[in-house]
């Protein structure tokens, strides 16, 4: 099983998100778009793995109060194959002290996890190619200032459900 562990985005965050990602389709940006259902804020990738139980017990240790998060600056991530394209998340103290918890618990756990800094986004879109030259920091207003209390944590799982990729809740946790 496919495993993360993140923040479910709320319906007002993810129509806006989905907004200004056709508002970049409609300016000839072409790519692999997230579908609204699945904009999300990962805190840890597992990746491929069985220890479900594990997973839920560290959000379970993870504990804290909940916290404010606020969007940023589009981006990206350049790739050979095409770039992923994100809008940012402010690395507000809470949420940092959240993730960092998170991933404390699981390497106590004996999971490997990535070394890369953690970096807060929201994919919007995968090999992604902008045919009219269009960078994300180059379309400032289509993606508004948004903020919302976080309150939970999820476990998540990635699957193919009738051939579409789907993010999954398995497991939620109150902060």
């Amino acid at each position: 099983m496919r495993l993360f562990l993140g923040i479910e985005l709320p319906p007002a965050w993810r129509r806006a998100l989905a907004q200004g990602a056709e508002a970049l389709g409609r300016a000839g940006v072409q790519g692999r778009f997230t579908l609204p259902d699945n904009y999300h804020l990962t805190l840890v990738f597992l990746g491929e793995t069985d220890r479900r139980t594990e997973a839920e017990a560290a959000l379970r240790q993870t504990g804290g109060a909940p916290f404010p998060l606020r969007t940023a600056l589009p981006g990206c991530f350049s790739r050979k194959g095409g770039d992923i394209w994100w809008l940012g998340v402010e690395p507000a103290p809470g949420l940092l002290a959240v993730q960092q918890r998170l991933e404390e618990a699981l390497r106590a756990s004996g999971f490997s996890l990535e070394e890369r800094p953690y970096r807060p986004h929201i994919t919007l879109a995968r090999k992604v190619r902008s045919l009219a030259g269009l960078a994300p920091l180059t379309a400032p207003g289509l993606f508004p200032a948004l903020e919302y209390r976080v309150d939970r944590l999820t476990l998540f799982s990635s699957q193919r459900v009738d051939g579409v990729l789907r993010y999954l809740p398995l497991y939620r946790v109150s902060l």
